[in-house]
């Protein structure tokens, strides 16, 4: 799913866009391709007290948002790393391309996994998103569970109210099915 690995290319479309409006009205703007991902190739070590840290920052900017905010950490060849932050309940979402590893750095919620996605609808990329799961298994997850949820199997993170939860999310692309 490359929605999370543009993050860093929007954000420079929108410099690129922001200063269209400097531009004199007879220039024109050409379109800046995406900018790809830049693939980590170094090990990299990670301590759960920072991410943490990081993930307070992130959980205030949720608040203040739809109750999640996140941000992706790094692109290897065939996964990508994020750290996502919730105050609230999302949607329930299948990711037909990518494997989840969710690993709880701070906090508590729930993760319903499997059933039956309520009123989907189909994005690009493999991605479904739902409006909730019927008939779904319920995990309560807290500091330190790690949950792993396979491609195409549909999920939903519930926070009840008061609740937030800090995940570190490894997203696993599926090899291409062999002919």
């Amino acid at each position: 799913m490359q929605i999370f690995g543009l993050v860093k290319s929007l954000n420079v479309g929108a410099v690129v866009v922001g200063s269209a409006f400097l531009l004199p009205p007879a220039q024109t703007v050409t379109a800046v391709p995406p900018v790809p991902p830049i693939i980590q190739t170094e090990p990299e070590v990670l301590n759960f007290d920072a991410l943490a840290q990081q993930g307070n920052a992130l959980l205030e900017k949720a608040r203040d948002g739809n109750g999640t905010a996140g941000v992706t950490l790094a692109n290897y060849k065939g996964h990508y790393t994020m750290l996502t932050a919730r105050t609230k309940s999302g949607g329930a979402e299948l990711h037909k391309h990518f494997a989840d590893f969710l690993f709880v750095v701070a906090g508590e919620g729930t993760e319903m996994t499997g059933g039956t996605m309520l009123n989907p609808t189909e994005l690009p990329n493999g991605e479904m998103h739902g409006t909730g799961l019927e008939g779904a298994t319920i995990h309560t997850l807290r500091k330190g569970d790690v949950i792993h949820i396979p491609a195409g199997t549909p999920h939903q993170s519930i926070e009840a109210p008061g609740q937030t939860i800090i995940i570190y999310v490894i997203k696993v692309r599926e090899p291409e099915a062999q002919s």
